[in-house]
């Protein structure tokens, strides 16, 4: 278990979610939440922080 978060980049783009990590790896599957709650941000909206 990693405890001190993931680096995640998160992008909504003409309302498409990506949930990607540092290294491209697609993120969406191991965090749902996350994605679901995107769709709420404004289009073209990029994010990056940690999970």
């Amino acid at each position: 278990m990693k405890w001190d978060g993931f680096r995640g980049l998160i992008s909504l783009d003409a309302g498409r979610v990506t949930l990607r990590s540092r290294r491209g790896t697609q993120m969406a599957p191991t965090f749902p939440e996350v994605g679901s709650g995107a769709v709420q941000l404004p289009d073209a909206t990029a994010l990056d922080g940690v999970m």
